[in-house]
C-alpha cells in the first residue's frame, strides 16, 4: 500500500466545470422542522417542539446533482418522483441549483421518497440540534419496465450529446434502481466508452459489475466482507481495509474500488493503479459527515468525466469531502471553496498560487457570484521587502481576497532598465506565493495591468500613495462598474533599487 504525493494542479479543479454528469438514482427529499423544546406535552411524555424554522433540501441522488451543480458541471438527473406536492417542492430546489429536470420519472403509484426530521435547535448551527424523531415515507416498489425503458432512452439522448460526459449511478435501495436496468445502462456507457461510476446499496454487489469506479465506504465493505468471509478476522485496520478491497473487486466484477474510510480518508484500487493508493483525509474540522459519501462520487465522477486519471480523481474526491465535512448539514462547495482547501494543504512554496489567467477569470466569476469582494494590485517585486509586504497586507485587509499581477521578466526590463529583474517571474512568484496574504498570482506581459484588470474586474483596485487617481492604471475603468480604488500608505525608506545600490556600495 502506497501513500500519496499530491499530484492534482488548480487546473484540474477548474476542468470539472466543463463535464457533463448523467445522474441515474434514488432522489429523496430531506425536510427539517427545527424549532426550541421548553416543555413535556401533558398529553404524553413526549417534548413539545416549538417550530421556528422549516426547509428542505435534496438527498439521495439529489445531492450528488446538486454538488455537481455547485461546481459548474452540467448536472442530468434521473429518479422516480412521486405525484404529488413533494415532487413540486424538490423539482423546485433542484431547479434553483440549475440542475436539468427533465429526466425526472413522475410516478403516479409511488410518493416521493420524503424524510422529515424534527429537531430541537438548528441543523445549521455551530452548536448542532438534537435530532427527536424522523418520519419516512416511501416505496420500495421496483420500477416499470415501461419506466425502465424510458429511462434508457433519456439516457440515450444525454449520451448523443457528446461532452465530457460520466454515469452516476447512485442506489439508495428505493426501487428505480433494478438489477436490469443498472445493466443496461452499464452496458450503454461502455458502448460510448463513457465511465461509470456507482454507490452501492445492495450487498449483491455483483449487480454493479462492469463499472469503472465503485464507491462503497467502510461500514458497507465491511458487511460485504462478512458475507464473502464470514470467518475472517484481520490482524490490522491495513489487513482489514486490503481484504474489503480485495474482495470487493473480486465479487462486483467492477474495475475499480474508492472506499471512503471515514477519518482516515480514502482508499482506492484496482485495474488503473499500479498498487493499492490511500490518501488521509484533508478535514480540518469535522462539523457533519452527512452527505461526504455524495460529495465524494461526484467529486470522482467530475473527475473522470474531465479525463483525469483515477489517483488524481481520488485525491480531488477526497480533498472535496473533506471541506463537506467541515460544513453543517449536508452541503455542497464551489470553486473557489476547493481551490482554498487545496491551498492550504500544499508545500509551502504554494504553487498553486501562480494561475493562468484563464483560470482567474473563471474563479472571478465564482467569487461575484458568491458576492464576495477581491482586490486586485499589480507590481514587479523583483526584490521582497518589508514594505512590499506591509503593503500586500493593508491591500488583503481591504477584501475578501487579493490577486496580485506580477509583472513578466521583460516587462520588468522595459520599465526598469536592461539590469532588471534581478530575479525571474518564476521566483519573484514563489516567494510572493508564500505570503499567506497574497491568494493568487497572474503574470502579465504588457507594461502595464490594465488588460488584466479589464478581464477579471476586480471590486477594489490597489496602488501605492505615491500614485493618485489620475495616474493610477485602470482606476476610471474599476470605477465605472462600481467598483472602489484605494491608495495605501507605504513605509518609508523602502525600495528595491535602495536595496540593491546599497548591496553594490557594500561590494
Amino acid at each position: 500500500m502506497m501513500n500519496f504525493d499530491r499530484q492534482s494542479t488548480p487546473k484540474d479543479v477548474l476542468a470539472l466545470k466543463n463535464t457533463r454528469i448523467f445522474i441515474a438514482g434514488d432522489i429523496i427529499l430531506d425536510t427539517y422542522i427545527e424549532g426550541k423544546v421548553n416543555r413535556i406535552s401533558p398529553e404524553a411524555p413526549v417534548p413539545v417542539v416549538l417550530e421556528s424554522n422549516r426547509r428542505a433540501v435534496p438527498g439521495g441522488a439529489g445531492n450528488v446533482a446538486a454538488n455537481i451543480a455547485s461546481m459548474g458541471g452540467a448536472a442530468f438527473l434521473c429518479g422516480r418522483v412521486g405525484n404529488d406536492i413533494e415532487a413540486q417542492i424538490l423539482k423546485g430546489i433542484l431547479e434553483d441549483f440549475g440542475i436539468d429536470t427533465s429526466s425526472l420519472i413522475i410516478s403516479n403509484q409511488v410518493p416521493t421518497t420524503t424524510k422529515m426530521r424534527i429537531v430541537s435547535g438548528s441543523m445549521l448551527s455551530s452548536s448542532g440540534a438534537q435530532q427527536i424523531v424522523r418520519v419516512d415515507k416511501e416505496s420500495t416498489e421496483l420500477i416499470s419496465s415501461v419506466e425502465e425503458q424510458r429511462v434508457l432512452e433519456l439516457f440515450e439522448r444525454f449520451l448523443d450529446c457528446g461532452g465530457n460526459r460520466c454515469l452516476v449511478i447512485s442506489d439508495y435501495g428505493k426501487g428505480f434502481l433494478t438489477k436490469s436496468l443498472i445493466h443496461s445502462l452499464i452496458q450503454l456507457s461502455k458502448q460510448y466508452k463513457v465511465p461509470v461510476v456507482t454507490d452501492p446499496k445492495s450487498e449483491d454487489v455483483q449487480r454493479y459489475s462492469g463499472s469503472t469506479v465503485i464507491k462503497p465506504n467502510l461500514s458497507e465493505g465491511r458487511s460485504v466482507l462478512r458475507v464473502l468471509k464470514p470467518g475472517f478476522h484481520p490482524t490490522s485496520f491495513a489487513n482489514e481495509i486490503e481484504t474489503i478491497a480485495d474482495c470487493y473487486l473480486e465479487a462486483s466484477g467492477c474495475e475499480n474500488l474508492v472506499m471512503s474510510l471515514s477519518e482516515h480518508g480514502v482508499l482506492s484500487k484496482g485495474k488503473n493503479l499500479e498498487d493499492t493508493l490511500k490518501i488521509k483525509t484533508h478535514a480540518l474540522q469535522v462539523s457533519d459527515v452527512s452527505g461526504a459519501g455524495d460529495t465524494l462520487i461526484s467529486f470522482l465522477a467530475m473527475s473522470l468525466a474531465a479525463g483525469h486519471p483515477l489517483s488524481r480523481a481520488t485525491e480531488l474526491g477526497n480533498l472535496a469531502a473533506g471541506v463537506a465535512c467541515g460544513k453543517i448539514g449536508t452541503a455542497t462547495l464551489s470553486p473557489t471553496e476547493l481551490l482554498e482547501a487545496f491551498k492550504n494543504q500544499s508545500e509551502a512554496t504554494h504553487p498553486e498560487k501562480l494561475m493562468s489567467m484563464e483560470s482567474l477569470i473563471q474563479i472571478s466569476q465564482d467569487l461575484k457570484s458568491q458576492k464576495k469582494n477581491f482586490v486586485f494590485t499589480n507590481g514587479c517585486f523583483d526584490i521582497l521587502h518589508a514594505g512590499h509586504v506591509d503593503y500586500l497586507q493593508k491591500a488583503r485587509a481591504l477584501g475578501d481576497l487579493l490577486i496580485v499581477g506580477l509583472n513578466s521578466d521583460s516587462s520588468v526590463s522595459r520599465l526598469k532598465g536592461a539590469s532588471r529583474p534581478v530575479q525571474t517571474s518564476s521566483d519573484r512568484a514563489a516567494i510572493l506565493a508564500s505570503l499567506a496574504c497574497v491568494d493568487y498570482i497572474v503574470v502579465f506581459e504588457e507594461d502595464t495591468p490594465l488588460d488584466t484588470i479589464l478581464a477579471l474586474k476586480p471590486d477594489i483596485l490597489v496602488k501605492g500613495s505615491d500614485y493618485t487617481l489620475e495616474n493610477t492604471i485602470g482606476a476610471k475603468e474599476v470605477l465605472s462598474w462600481g467598483g472602489k480604488v484605494e491608495h495605501i500608505s507605504l513605509l518609508p525608506g523602502r525600495s528595491t533599487t535602495s536595496i540593491i545600490q546599497k548591496a553594490q556600495l557594500d561590494r
